[in-house]
Formats: C-alpha cells, structure tokens, sequence
C-alpha cells in the first residue's frame, strides 16, 4: 500500500475533515473509491477518488491502518 494507490472502502469508521483541516468529525464512509494520500502514526490519509481517479481537495479522511487490512 502506497500513497496514491485508489482503495475501494464502505462502511468504515472514519474521521472526515473539510479542506484537509486539522479539525476531524467521526462519520461512517460511503461506498466509494479512495485515493491513499498519506500515512501519519496509526492513521491513513484518503481523499474521495473523483471519477478519474484524481482525489478531491474537499472530501478528505482519515483512518486506522489496521482497518484496511482487515
């Protein structure tokens, strides 16, 4: 897994920032296509995948490492 590979991810728990801002609420992501963009600690950074394959400058995320291995 490296930065910049899409991952298709539904249901898992997130934390989501507008405008990757340092401020992050808890949510449940969507269905959809993910574009790695980081790592930091424990966490992996995701933008939403728009259709092609670019991530979104809006829509970004972040989640536990361990959950993409399960």
């Amino acid at each position: 897994m490296q930065i910049g590979d899409v991952v298709h991810l539904d249901g898992i728990k997130a934390e989501y920032s507008l405008f990757g801002k340092d401020r992050f609420s808890s949510c449940t992501l969507p269905d959809g296509d993910y574009v790695i963009v980081g790592f930091e600690e424990d966490y992996v950074s995701l933008a939403w995948s728009d259709p092609s394959g670019y991530p979104s400058r809006k829509h970004r995320y972040r989640i536990d490492a361990n959950a993409l291995t399960q």
